[in-house]
């Protein structure tokens, strides 16, 4: 026969995890089933009676900002499928495009020249809503720059009309350092749109240096502004951008070295970091140079551009 105090505790016990475990029923929070959104890629729009002011449409949007009634939801890499605590009815979602900037600290950003896209959707818990999010340049971004090789002659330099020069053609034409070989306009199936510019390098000319020039109207003297350069390229060996002063005699480091490619390719590089800490030297140009890879055996290595914009 058990003991008073052991029997006291023999019913205490199962009474004491009874109301424990009631309790945790009891206390539950009620569960909160997410809406879902899904994107599978951002594009930009320009409209077709603004190409000779905005440049082309051609972009490279790999992450998204999502917000939801202007409350973050988070930063994903497209296509994405993310989850967003809502309750049934019209929300408002916002998604901003980032890009992968070269000249930054940041391997990942939102491009302060595209517009955000917002929609409003009737939402339902438990559902999932595709979202194809199309944006536009902000209507206040200057194009001081834009050159897409579509206003020269097939086989010919892009030279002359104040957009492009080579840099052994500015001046007197024979400056120390100088390209050995020349940019052409090309068309067809090695242009990205339309016509594009390309260059060879060979064992007998092994070394490019083109230049953007001029810019008459730039200038850059307010650091709370960004500057970027957007262009397309293709490459079968590694090339480099950088800055020149307005004469060429000054000349920055690379700003970026950019590794060869098996397609065409979007680029956006950030020039901050070069105008303005230096604002005594003015840089005004972007240079592009390549030399043919001869460590790895080639003969002959191609680089092409299109589409490049300044934009500030």
């Amino acid at each position: 026969m058990l003991k008073p105090s052991r029997l006291l505790v023999y019913f205490i016990y199962p009474l004491s995890f009874f109301f424990v475990a009631s309790s945790c029923n009891t206390f539950d929070p009620p569960l909160t089933v997410p809406v879902y959104g899904h994107i599978d890629s951002m594009h930009l729009i320009v409209p077709s009676d603004s190409l000779s002011e905005l440049g082309s449409a051609a972009s490279f949007i790999p992450y998204v900002w999502v917000y939801l009634d202007d409350n973050p939801v988070g930063a994903f890499q497209v296509p994405c499928t993310f989850p967003m605590v809502a309750s049934n009815g019209v929300h408002t979602v916002e998604v901003y495009p980032g890009i992968t900037p070269v000249g930054t600290n940041s391997p990942a950003g939102m491009y302060p020249f595209y517009q955000f896209y917002s929609v409003s959707i009737n939402m339902q818990q438990g559902k999932t809503y595709n979202i194809k999010p199309v944006i536009r340049y902000f209507s206040w971004v200057n194009f001081p720059y834009l050159m897409n090789f579509d206003n020269f002659t097939l086989g010919q330099q892009p030279k002359g009309n104040g957009k492009y020069s080579i840099i052994n053609y500015y001046g007197d034409g024979n400056r120390s350092g100088a390209t050995t070989t020349n940019m052409f306009v090309v068309g067809g199936k090695l242009a990205f749109q339309h016509q594009s510019g390309m260059v060879v390098v060979t064992t007998t000319h092994n070394y490019y240096a083109g230049m953007t020039w001029p810019w008459d109207s730039l200038s850059f003297n307010n650091s709370n502004i960004p500057v970027f350069v957007e262009f397309n390229y293709r490459a079968t060996t590694l090339f480099a951008i950088g800055m020149f002063d307005a004469d060429t005699t000054s000349q920055s480091g690379p700003i970026a070295l950019i590794y060869p490619t098996t397609g065409w390719k979007k680029m956006y590089v950030s020039l901050n970091n070069t105008i303005y800490p230096t604002f005594s030297t003015h840089y005004q140009n972007i240079y592009f140079t390549m030399k043919l890879d001869s460590i790895d055996g080639h003969t002959t290595d191609t680089l092409l551009l299109d589409n490049i914009k300044i934009l500030d």
